[in-house]
């Protein structure tokens, strides 16, 4: 949540289709709560609300104490 990301390893982190990560990032742009950096021949997307990253956060903290 801190870092830019490829789309190469958001698939490989949720194994999910490429496709699949690329279409929901498509939305998450156009909604402002991603942004987007194309590095060479890579897009890097990157969380641009604060407020989604502690929420994340607090998502996987409740979890790890199921």
């Amino acid at each position: 949540m801190d870092q830019e990301c490829n789309v190469k390893h958001i698939t490989k982190c949720l194994g999910v289709a490429q496709a699949t990560v690329s279409q929901q990032l498509a939305v998450l742009r156009a909604a402002g709560v991603v942004s987007h950096e194309r590095k060479g021949n890579q897009v890097c997307y990157r969380v641009t609300r604060p407020w989604l990253r502690r929420l994340v956060g607090l998502v996987a903290e409740a979890q790890q104490e199921d």
